[in-house]
């Protein structure tokens, strides 16, 4: 089994970029970090509510990021003209 999570990680370290990696970062914090709060909440209520706000900051840290990177790619990456290798 944790040779398959090995080689799960490695597929997916060759198959995306690291823009797409770091979006991923972001949003499985979030995700995990919703979960503990929700655990702390069964403690200590403030502590969960402060907890949540750092992970809905990172969830909008995550937004903002895909739509800056969706933008920025669909109107100034792809009208850039593309390398041409030049012969020597």
């Amino acid at each position: 089994m944790i040779q398959t999570i090995k080689d799960m990680l490695i597929d997916w370290s060759a198959t995306h970029t690291e823009r797409a990696k770091m979006q991923h970062a972001y949003l499985v914090l979030s995700i995990a970090g919703i979960v503990v709060a929700g655990l702390v909440g069964l403690l200590d209520y403030d502590s969960s509510r402060a907890l949540l706000r750092v992970c809905f900051a990172g969830l909008g840290i995550f937004a903002i990021n895909a739509i800056t990177w969706a933008l920025l790619f669909s109107l100034v990456i792809n009208k850039l003209p593309s390398r041409r290798p030049t012969r020597k």
